[in-house]
């Protein structure tokens, strides 16, 4: 009788086990399924990302186009205060030519004329998909380096012929994570403050949302490039400064692939 009585619990404790095994298995699947599918998305994200940065620097280029130089970093005012953004600047060349001519240079970038202009759609442009700044948040993920012997040394500006370590050596534009950059501040990450360190949490630093790193624009074209947070620090303040001599620079860089931010080597 008591054989009788352990075949149904020994029945049942099969079907258990064989269904706590198929919920693993399934589990696994729609892990899997959920990690293509958020990968999938953050190409998505990443290649919207690299579409903005792409167009700010083709602004850059204009600009050069047209007065012989890069956007100053800022613009400042009789005290040397800074006033005014790059970001400003370019707006007639990313089509914003009415927010520009709305723009009061005679008050500061947040002054009672200007504050208006905020929220203006456009500043998506400014804005990383991946990030938590959106719709009409005013806040911009996507900076310059100011500081003597950078493309940005501050109030004055550089040409293509001042980049002695070569263009294709000079980070011109770079994300940062958790901005508080109004994207009319003319504020951006200063040389003697940042981190060297890529997606240093302890500093400011060239950092952002993306698995393979944050985006950066070298001068020599509009490709962005995604920074690996193995990148030597020596190496990365070499690719911000404009004439620092060095020669190993963009050879280290190119070690890594761009997606999955690994050398290629491994």
């Amino acid at each position: 009788m008591d054989d009788d009585v352990s075949k149904p619990f020994q029945f049942s404790l099969r079907k258990l086990l064989l269904f706590v095994a198929a919920c693993a298995v399934l589990f696994g699947l729609l892990r899997v399924l959920w990690l293509a599918v958020e990968s999938a998305r953050e190409a998505a994200r990443t290649s919207q990302c690299e579409c903005r940065m792409n167009q700010i620097a083709m602004a850059f280029y204009n600009y050069h186009d047209t007065y012989g130089c890069f956007p100053p970093a800022y613009v400042p005012d009789a005290q040397g205060k800074p006033m005014h953004s790059w970001r400003v600047l370019i707006l007639p060349y990313i089509e914003q030519h009415a927010v520009y001519n709305a723009y009061d240079f005679d008050e500061p970038w947040d002054g009672p004329n200007n504050r208006k202009l905020a929220g203006k759609p456009f500043s998506d442009l400014f804005h990383c998909p991946s990030g938590p700044h959106m719709g009409n948040s005013p806040v911009t993920d996507y900076v310059v380096i100011v500081g003597p012997h950078t493309a940005f040394p501050g109030s004055t500006c550089t040409s293509f012929d001042d980049f002695e370590d070569g263009r294709e050596n000079t980070i011109i534009l770079a994300e940062i994570a958790d901005s508080d950059v109004h994207w009319m501040d003319p504020r951006d990450l200063d040389f003697h403050e940042m981190s060297f360190g890529v997606n240093d949490k302890g500093k400011p630093s060239i950092s952002g949302p993306h698995p393979a790193g944050p985006l950066v624009v070298f001068a020599d074209g509009i490709t962005a490039y995604n920074l690996s947070d193995r990148l030597r620090p020596e190496t990365l303040r070499a690719l911000i400064t404009i004439d620092g001599g060095e020669k190993v620079v963009r050879d280290e860089f190119e070690q890594w692939d761009d997606w999955t931010g690994k050398f290629l080597a491994e």
